[in-house]
């Protein structure tokens, strides 16, 4: 046996990892991002980032192969010729990961693979992989080089100090690729970042402290834990000088739940001239006029809400512990502001009925918000959703991870609500959405965005003539936006 850390040591509840024949600083680590639907591409594998400059750190060789930006997978493989081929794997992905997982190992390459899906789904991820890694990856993926552990399902403790974990190794990722998402996918949330402008992520916490039951957050069983705002800043000055990014978002899950620590780098932004916009995700109960004050002063452009639903009665089913009156105040506190409310809803919950629902395109219409995402509830894997539709027997014979995008779930945990209902009702606050984007956007580019799809075009000129009101306010802004412009 080589030497190193024992079976024995691995978690008990996994199958028991044995060794295999070579490790240590010599090894070449290849990180992959499997899959090829662009819709998942607007934002960096930063979690691939933090695993390589984590490895990097400890002296361990290192690439990252991006197949989501357009490498190819097998090409580079078999030029940077790697020891172990570590991969990561979301639901919607997971086919693409194991499809990658095999050409691996017909290359004669060890494999790895963590990520969400692999870390809910552990045993099924271990027929594809020879570890698999459950939860957080950098300690255990340096494990696993150094002591040899060849084979099982691994988990290593959380790390309490995320500040100790280098900032993500963006020089192996495709930044040139990643800054021009808002060019290369105009309908995505970045809706506050200019067109043409270079944009970038940042994930500076790790966990939620809530429990929502659509939400994989709810099995991970650890705190929420933050980067210093010295460390934040310091990031956000690199990436700016580094890659010439004038916007930025934040993609943690709450990035206004800490709020000494919002408030310590918004001033921080302030006092150094950080000069760049940005967005971040908030809960519409964190927020108050003064932080949303500061944050504005400080650049934000941007809050991206989940507020699930405008029926209160589907906000309790959701374990949300929030309001519809508090939806409502989130957003007029934006538009206070000068921030854009971003949001997203959630349709087809369990024991949703139609007339809840309409409340939800009821609120959207009357918000007066210009940028939202209207989703069929799904059950991921790892979620209490996913448990309920086992326990409930809603679970189909045969279904494939690709369906798990929001739209196209093969799961309908609102049988008595047809899904063609819903994706009726969701398309139509999609039209109403684009109307009022026209308004705000440049004229060309509106123009070009419909052209771009050709199939609204007639719904949006039939949902403008049934509601002569939009045609007026419409009017209103395009003129109001080409004399401002002169």
């Amino acid at each position: 046996m080589v030497g190193g850390r024992t079976g024995e040591e691995v978690d008990s509840i996994w199958p028991v990892a044995v060794l295999y024949p070579y490790s240590g600083r010599h090894m070449k680590v290849a990180l992959i991002n499997p899959g090829t639907d662009e819709k998942y591409a607007v934002q960096e594998p930063l979690n691939l980032g933090f695993l390589a400059s984590h490895l990097l750190a400890n002296g361990i060789g290192v690439t990252i192969i991006d197949e989501l930006a357009g490498q190819d997978v097998a090409r580079e493989l078999g030029l940077y010729k790697p020891d172990i081929a570590g991969i990561t794997a979301t639901t919607p992905m997971a086919a693409d990961a194991y499809r990658v997982a095999a050409m691996c190992k017909e290359m004669g390459i060890f494999t790895v693979m963590g990520g969400v899906h692999a870390s809910v789904m552990p045993d099924e991820a271990l027929k594809h992989v020879d570890v698999v890694v459950k939860g957080e990856g950098e300690t255990a993926l340096l494990d696993i080089i150094r002591d040899g552990i060849g084979n099982g399902i691994i988990s290593r403790p959380y790390i309490k100090n995320i500040d100790t974990i280098p900032p993500p190794a963006r020089h192996l990722l495709q930044m040139d690729f990643y800054v021009r998402s808002k060019s290369r996918i105009p309908h995505s949330y970045l809706y506050f970042v200019p067109e043409g402008a270079k944009t970038a992520s940042v994930l500076t916490s790790r966990g939620c402290p809530y429990s929502c039951i659509y939400c994989h957050n709810t099995w991970r069983g650890m705190p929420t834990r933050y980067n210093s705002p010295e460390r934040v800043i310091s990031e956000i000055a690199g990436i700016k000088k580094e890659y010439g990014v004038e916007t930025i978002f934040f993609i943690e899950d709450n990035l206004f739940v800490n709020k000494k620590r919002l408030r310590t780098i918004c001033e921080l932004m302030i006092e150094g001239n950080v000069d760049v916009l940005w967005g971040g995700n908030s809960r519409v109960d964190n927020l108050d006029r003064e932080s949303i004050a500061l944050a504005q002063r400080a650049g934000c452009r941007q809050i991206t809400f989940g507020f699930e639903s405008g029926s209160q009665r589907v906000l309790d089913l959701l374990k949300k512990k929030t309001t519809v009156a508090q939806n409502k105040l989130a957003i007029e506190l934006c538009n206070e502001a000068g921030i854009i409310p971003q949001g997203t809803f959630i349709v087809g919950s369990p024991g949703e009925t139609l007339e809840d629902v309409r409340l939800t395109m009821k609120f959207i219409e009357d918000s007066g918000i210009e940028s939202a995402g209207v989703c069929i509830a799904t059950p991921y894997p790892g979620t209490q959703l996913w448990d309920y539709a086992i326990e409930h027997n809603l679970m189909p014979e045969t279904y494939t991870w690709s369906d798990f995008d929001y739209l196209n779930t093969p799961i309908n945990l609102s049988p008595e609500i047809p899904k063609q209902e819903l994706l009726k009702l969701i398309e139509n606050v999609n039209i109403l959405l684009a109307i009022r984007q026209m308004g705000r956007v440049n004229v060309l580019s509106a123009i070009r965005g419909i052209i771009k799809e050709p199939s609204k075009i007639f719904a949006i000129l039939q949902s403008l003539v049934k509601n002569p009101s939009l045609v007026k306010n419409l009017a209103k802004r395009v003129i109001k936006q080409i004399f401002s412009s002169r």
